[in-house]
């Protein structure tokens, strides 16, 4: 009898030796990547997914010239669009790769320009976003041409170009935001176009275009 006790107390501390890790991972939560939808802590965004944000409402894209003539240039639409190449496990940092940019309805701080054509080039570009304090973002390698129409020399082009520019994002609004980022000249005439140009921008809401209803993201 007791040998049947203690053979059927044995079984029973074995059972449960194999079910307690198995609702234990039952249990376990899915770990959360740097990048999510919905929420903090949402569905993680997948690698290949299109992200895609314009303008934050009300604002404008400037760029302004921090050496020689004082111009500055505001335009009041830009879109960004990006392929998620990388998303790890918090924490870390997720990789985007900048496949468009779009800048329009720019106007020049002087009447002497009449028009303004900004054309992002040199993409795609490489984007960063850490989940470090302040959820910093570097955008490798920007470079844009601006063509300017003024009333004295007729059109002049422009060429700006970067090493790094670096903003941070915000889980307030889903937005990038970027804050007089330096591009030097890359070519064009010295006179006519300044040596230096700051871009300061913020973008958002971020949404995710490979989910149904375009959830916004949000960095963990």
């Amino acid at each position: 009898m007791r040998k049947s006790l203690l053979m059927a107390a044995t079984a029973a501390a074995s059972a449960m030796l194999v079910m307690v890790p198995a609702a234990a991972a039952l249990g376990a939560a899915a770990p959360h990547h740097v990048l999510t939808t919905g929420k903090v802590g949402g569905a993680n965004v997948k690698v290949g997914a299109v992200l895609q944000a314009s303008l934050k409402p009300r604002t404008v894209l400037v760029f302004a010239s921090v050496s020689g003539t004082a111009i500055s240039l505001k335009c009041t639409k830009s879109t960004i669009t990006s392929k998620v190449t990388a998303n790890p496990v918090r924490p870390g940092t997720a990789v985007q790769s900048l496949t468009k940019e779009t800048v329009t309805g720019c106007k020049a701080s002087t009447n002497l320009v009449t028009s303004v054509t900004v054309t992002v080039t040199k993409l795609p570009s490489k984007v960063t976003t850490s989940d470090a304090r302040g959820f910093p973002v570097t955008v490798f390698g920007p470079s844009a041409t601006l063509k300017i129409v003024t009333t004295v020399i007729g059109t002049i082009t422009c060429k700006y170009s970067a090493r790094t520019i670096k903003g941070h994002a915000s889980n307030i609004g889903s937005l990038i935001s970027f804050s007089k980022q330096v591009f030097n000249r890359a070519a064009g005439s010295n006179g006519a176009c300044p040596a230096k140009g700051a871009l300061t921008v913020t973008y958002g809401p971020v949404v995710d275009l490979s989910v149904l209803h375009h959830p916004h993201v949000f960095v963990n």
